[in-house]
């Protein structure tokens, strides 16, 4: 391509090689709706071969100075434990190395994969950190976008990424209170800002399944309610408004794990005498509130996601998925009380 190419080329020429409106070539390039998915990776095939977007195999062949590197992290709520660990972690690392670290909000996957593809976001950024990787999505759709990408919170094969294994968490949660002699037991989560269960609550409520029915017991007793900060309170309400309690509680996220705990001693429901509750993430109030829970290494993920681009700019990385292990810290909220 001829020096100054890349920047004289608009969306009005690509509008024309594609055969489509600029106004359609628009939306493709910012992820928007209304476009088939065919047509989307058509038009970012051709901004690509007409220099619009950066080319994927150029940038694979120059390393970049992480003092002057541009890393980009889409994520979901910052405000949320999970995902503010990550962050602090890609921060620890970033940050001495002299990096330009930028941060998109992007409550719903749908959001988050739209500002992942824009064109704008493609253009003035080295690395995007995806926290983590939009549901739906497929790996090879990535390579279209012409940025490399690390993903933290989730395993991706195929891509640099790190994150635990929640089927696991869902089975460990649940493996651990059938060991300890409960029976019935419900597994509460919540959807999405979409109104879909997210990839961690639907993969932990799989490794639920899994535990129950292998133990030949009733795994069809779930609560889902909208995710946010009332999440927990509706759904102890919920329970509370049925027939019966279970004897026992997986909770998908020690927030809505607390949230519940809280409702249900008020409503004199004792813990664990009446219900056993066991949350996911080891989060500052999982221990305030004595609840036992599946820790997982937050803050660790981003760290070693930052690592990983570090190493992407200076072309040693030797691309993995890197599962971290997940361990149970027993509290009160589980323990029976022996009668004396």
């Amino acid at each position: 391509m001829e020096p100054g190419k890349q920047q004289s080329v608009g969306m009005a020429e690509i509008a024309v090689a594609a055969g489509v409106a600029v106004s359609t070539v628009s939306r493709a390039l910012s992820g928007a709706a209304g476009v088939s998915p065919a047509k989307r990776a058509q038009i970012l095939e051709i901004a690509l071969s007409m220099g619009y977007l950066a080319d994927p195999a150029a940038r694979s062949d120059r390393r970049v100075d992480p003092a002057r590197a541009r890393i980009t992290a889409v994520i979901p709520e910052p405000d949320r434990w999970v995902f503010g660990s990550i962050l602090a972690g890609l921060h620890d690392v970033l940050t001495p190395a002299g990096a330009s670290l930028s941060v998109y909000q992007g409550f719903s996957g749908t959001e988050r994969a739209r500002i992942f593809g824009s064109a704008g976001v493609a253009k003035y950024t080295d690395v995007i950190v995806l926290v983590p990787m939009p549901r739906g999505m497929p790996v090879e759709q990535l390579a279209a976008i012409g940025v490399p990408v690390v993903v933290a919170g989730s395993v991706v094969m195929g891509l640099p990424s790190v994150g635990i294994d929640d089927v696991s968490v869902g089975r460990q949660a649940t493996n651990y209170l059938i060991n300890t002699g409960y029976r019935g037991i419900a597994y509460a989560s919540y959807t999405d800002h979409e109104g879909t269960p997210g990839n961690a609550s639907r993969l932990r409520g799989e490794g639920f399944v899994a535990s129950m029915s292998r133990a030949g017991l009733d795994s069809s007793w779930r609560i889902q309610v909208p995710f946010g900060p009332d999440s927990g309170r509706a759904a102890a309400q919920q329970l509370l408004a049925s027939d019966q309690l279970p004897e026992a509680l997986v909770v998908c996220s020690d927030e809505m794990a607390a949230g519940m705990m809280s409702v249900f001693r008020r409503a004199g429901v004792r813990i664990p005498d009446d219900l056993a509750i066991i949350g996911v993430d080891n989060h500052p109030v999982a221990e305030l509130v004595h609840l036992t829970t599946i820790a997982q290494p937050a803050r660790q993920q981003g760290q070693l996601a930052a690592t990983m681009t570090l190493q992407l700019l200076a072309r040693t990385l030797k691309p993995e998925a890197i599962t971290l292990p997940t361990r149970l810290i027993v509290r009160e909220s589980t323990a029976r009380q022996t009668q004396g």
